[in-house]
C-alpha cells in the first residue's frame, strides 16, 4: 500500500486595523477556494471595531494575532511569518494578500500549481484595478538601480497580455499584493525589516534579498487580484498645484505616504548594488528637491526640477 502524498498547507496571512468589512470578505473569499488545505492568520493590529472577534466566531480554527496599533504594515508581517514558522511543516506556503484584494475561486490552487512547476519559485499576482479591471496596476517590477526607477513591466491592459505566456519571469521584486512563498525562503533569508521598513519599501526589499539567497521570482498572469487602487497609501496626483509646507512634509516623511524619502532611503541601503548606491542617494536628494520646489518661497526653481524629473521618469515609475 502506497502512501498518498500530501498536498501543501498554505497560510494565508492578512493584517490590517479597523477593516471590519474588508476583512470579512477577503477570508469569505478565501473560504470558498477550491484549493486546500489553507490556514488562516490575521494579525489585528489594534482594531477597536470588533475585527478579531468577528473573524474568531466565523472562522474557529484562525490564528489571531495582536498588536497595539504600531505594527504597521511590515510589523504585522512579520509577526505573522514569525507565528507560521511554528506551525508550518516542510513544502508548506504563506500567501501574503491585502485585505481589500478579490478573485476567484482557483486563485491559490494557480499559484500553488505555478510554484510548483517552477521549482518552488515565490509567485506574485497579477493585480488589476477593480473599478476597471482591465487595467492592470501591477503587472511586475523591475528595479532598474541604474537609473534609481521601478520599472512597471508588461502592457498597460489585460487584453494585450501575451497569449503564450503564463508568467512575467523578468522581474526582480514583487510586493505583496498576493505573493506566495515557500515557507523556507524566511528560514534562508530571513523575515520582513519592520525595524527600518515599518510600512512601505519592506515588500520589494523582501523579495531583493529572497533573489539573493537563490529563490526564482515570477508573476503569474492567472492568478488574478482585483485590488482597490483608491485605498494605496497617499500622494498628490496634481502635479500643477503649489502646496503648502506642511502638505511637502507629508509627502517626505509621513508613514502612509508612497513617496516617504527616509523608506525610499533605507531601500536603497538595503537593497541596491553598492555599485550603484551613490547614484541613488543622489536621485534621493533630487526627489527632495523636487518635493521642496513645490512650496513657497523655492517655487521658482521649480520648472528646471520638473524637466529633470520628466526626463528621468520617462518609460519607468518612481
Amino acid at each position: 500500500m502506497t502512501r498518498s502524498r500530501r498536498s501543501p498547507t498554505v497560510f494565508v496571512l492578512a493584517a490590517g486595523h479597523n477593516e471590519r468589512s474588508v476583512v470579512k470578505r477577503l477570508f469569505r473569499l478565501m473560504s470558498e477556494q477550491s484549493y486546500q488545505p489553507l490556514r488562516f492568520v490575521f494579525v489585528d493590529d489594534g482594531s477597536t471595531d470588533g475585527t478579531g472577534e468577528a473573524l474568531s466566531a466565523t472562522y474557529p480554527t484562525l490564528r489571531l494575532l495582536r498588536g497595539d496599533g504600531n505594527l504597521w504594515w511590515t510589523g504585522s508581517m512579520a509577526l505573522g511569518v514569525s507565528a507560521i514558522q511554528r506551525l508550518a511543516k516542510r513544502g508548506d506556503f504563506i500567501l501574503t494578500i491585502n485585505n481589500d484584494c478579490t478573485f476567484t475561486r482557483d486563485y491559490v490552487r494557480t499559484l500553488v500549481t505555478t510554484s510548483q512547476r517552477y521549482d518552488r519559485a515565490i509567485i506574485g499576482s497579477l493585480a488589476l484595478d477593480r473599478h476597471d479591471r482591465t487595467r492592470i496596476w501591477d503587472g511586475g517590477v523591475y528595479a532598474d538601480w541604474t537609473s534609481g526607477l521601478f520599472r512597471a513591466l508588461g502592457p498597460a491592459r489585460t487584453t494585450e497580455l501575451p497569449h503564450d505566456a503564463d508568467v512575467q519571469p523578468n522581474i526582480n521584486t514583487l510586493s505583496t499584493k498576493g505573493t506566495l512563498f515557500p515557507v523556507e525562503v524566511f528560514a534562508r533569508a530571513g523575515n520582513f525589516d519592520a525595524k527600518h521598513l515599518p510600512h512601505y519599501g519592506s515588500d520589494y526589499e523582501m523579495a531583493c534579498r529572497a533573489l539573493r539567497a537563490g529563490f526564482p521570482l515570477l508573476l503569474s498572469y492567472r492568478a488574478r487580484v482585483y485590488n482597490d487602487v483608491q485605498r494605496t497609501g497617499f500622494q498628490v496626483t496634481d502635479e500643477e498645484r503649489r502646496l503648502l509646507w506642511r502638505e511637502v512634509w507629508q509627502l517626505l516623511f509621513a508613514r502612509r505616504s508612497r513617496v516617504n524619502i527616509v523608506d525610499h532611503a533605507e531601500l536603497v541601503r538595503l537593497a541596491c548594488p553598492p555599485e550603484y548606491k551613490l547614484r541613488n542617494y543622489t536621485l534621493l536628494l533630487g526627489k527632495f528637491a523636487y518635493y521642496c520646489s513645490r512650496a513657497w518661497p523655492f517655487s521658482f526653481v521649480r520648472p528646471v526640477l520638473a524637466r529633470a524629473r520628466a526626463r528621468l521618469l520617462n518609460g519607468g515609475t518612481s
